[in-house]
């Protein structure tokens, strides 16, 4: 007789993503590795998550984008909220900037082994009086956030957090969940997001 695989306890929701997974034609992992996510960190505005969960995985020429929730509870816990990360991959992202709007669940406020990078302005009114930003330079983050991508996400409404770094974005859009609605969401968000960042 051979021994089972352990048991391994998904979050309420779990079958509703895969299956969106699937309409989408999405690669989707369930408990997805974890040393993937862990290559992210550490996040400059962003606490990690405990474990991830329910991975969902886009490709389309040298985007990928892979959407995930962070358990923010022991694995064997419920945390009191619950939301998605997306993930980007793409060569032509060269800046490092960070951004946030509102205070969230997964804001980091613990700087134990690295600080964050510098508070700066980007010399936008409106973007400087609503957003946190984080960059080495004011002029570092006014590249990264340009005028387009402001545009953009001032249109939305963001609230949550936005980190680039070369090769890469990390996006938490607030207020989404982990449903099919709110991957679809970010999924949308994200690649929005990455194009305009990338087309100047």
């Amino acid at each position: 007789m051979t021994a089972s695989a352990p048991f391994v306890r998904l979050p309420p929701g779990s079958d509703a993503v895969g299956q969106w997974a699937a309409s989408r034609r999405l690669a989707y992992d369930a408990r997805p590795d974890e040393a993937w996510f862990r290559r992210w960190e550490p996040y400059d505005t962003m606490a990690p998550g405990t474990v991830y969960y329910n991975a969902c995985t886009w490709t389309k020429s040298r985007l990928v984008i892979v959407l995930a929730e962070p358990w923010f509870a022991p694995e064997d816990g419920e945390p009191l909220e619950r939301t998605i990360l997306g993930y980007a991959s793409h060569p032509d992202l060269t800046r490092r900037a960070a951004a946030r709007v509102g205070e969230h669940l997964l804001t980091r406020v613990a700087f134990i082994e690295n600080a964050p990078p510098p508070t700066v302005t980007v010399g936008d009114k409106l973007w400087d009086e609503h957003v946190t930003t984080f960059a080495a330079s004011g002029s570092e983050a006014a590249a990264a956030f340009h005028p387009r991508l402001r545009k953009l996400l001032s249109g939305w409404g963001f609230r949550g957090h936005l980190e680039m770094r070369a090769g890469g974005i990390v996006m938490h859009f607030a207020g989404l969940f982990p449903e099919p609605r709110g991957y679809e969401k970010l999924l949308g968000a994200l690649t929005d997001v990455v194009n305009h960042a990338v087309r100047r």
